[in-house]
């Protein structure tokens, strides 16, 4: 056992030990797999030696989450949207292309989800959207680096999501108007789930494919008055937070500390959720 999960007051250890004699659980209602999340401590903020960390990824704060969860193996996946029935996303895209049922492929993360409706979906599978903090605790599994591997192995994101590799960095900064225009060209997109490599805890796809809603408000300065357990965001705001990064975002983007903030009712081809809470 590696140094760092040691580290982290010796829960995390235990906390691992604790998933793998759990196993995956499948929900009844939304049949994805559940895995369990034990109680646990970390430093939540800006990753030791991470360069690109914007200000709202500061103070560093040690968090405890007192209470372990059940969280989606996965984004919630096409199959699993279909089961709930309730409400239909849209089948293109800006660029008339096909997502979601449309795309016709189940394993496929959902996108285009607005937060009220990420939330009632959570809600009808007996489930919750995970606070920031518990995202990413579950994301860091242990580690304290920006990613807990290389990015090519266990995301799908802007370089490598397309028909052909690019640099997304100087893609960019060439052009950042046009960077969206230029993916699509390149056939970049969402991808079935579980195809990278899974985090320690074996949860997949918590880097890239899509941004996850989380159900925390938005506050910049946040993390200097967040509560030391079980912080749940700021009490009102006009923004909420998503984790993550998507198969459209810049490595730089693609970190375990990056906060990105969107109104609840935005609906954008990369934006997706997964849910989080008890199971019988």
């Amino acid at each position: 056992m590696t140094k760092y999960i040691f580290g982290l007051a010796g829960l995390a250890f235990l906390a691992f030990q604790l998933s793998a004699q759990t196993g995956p659980k499948l929900n009844p209602k939304d049949q994805q797999q559940y895995v369990w999340i034990a109680p646990g401590s970390f430093d939540m903020g800006c990753s030791a030696g991470d360069k690109n960390c914007a200000d709202d990824e500061s103070p560093v704060h040690k968090v405890t989450i007192t209470k372990g969860f059940w969280m989606a193996e996965t984004p919630v996946t096409v199959a699993a949207w279909k089961r709930y029935g309730k409400s239909t996303l849209p089948a293109e895209d800006e660029f008339k292309r096909k997502i979601n049922q449309g795309a016709g492929d189940d394993n496929e993360p959902v996108v285009s989800v607005t937060w009220d409706e990420a939330r009632a979906f959570c809600s009808w599978a007996g489930m919750r959207l995970p606070t920031e903090a518990e995202w990413e605790y579950a994301a860091r599994a242990g580690t304290k680096s920006s990613a807990w591997g290389a990015l090519e192995t266990i995301a799908w994101y802007a370089d490598n999501s397309g028909l052909k590799p690019i640099d997304s960095v100087d893609a960019y900064g060439k052009n950042s108007y046009g960077f969206r225009r230029k993916l699509v060209k390149n056939g970049n997109r969402p991808h079935a789930v579980k195809t990278k490599a899974a985090n320690p805890w074996g949860l997949y796809d918590m880097l890239g494919d899509v941004w996850e809603w989380t159900a925390d408000y938005y506050a910049s300065d946040y993390y200097s008055k967040s509560p030391g357990s079980d912080p749940t965001g700021a009490e009102d705001g006009t923004q909420r937070v998503l984790r993550g990064g998507a198969w459209n975002s810049v490595m730089t983007n693609v970190r375990v500390s990056y906060r990105l903030t969107n109104p609840a009712g935005d609906r954008v081809t990369s934006f997706g959720f997964r849910c989080v809470g008890d199971l019988p």
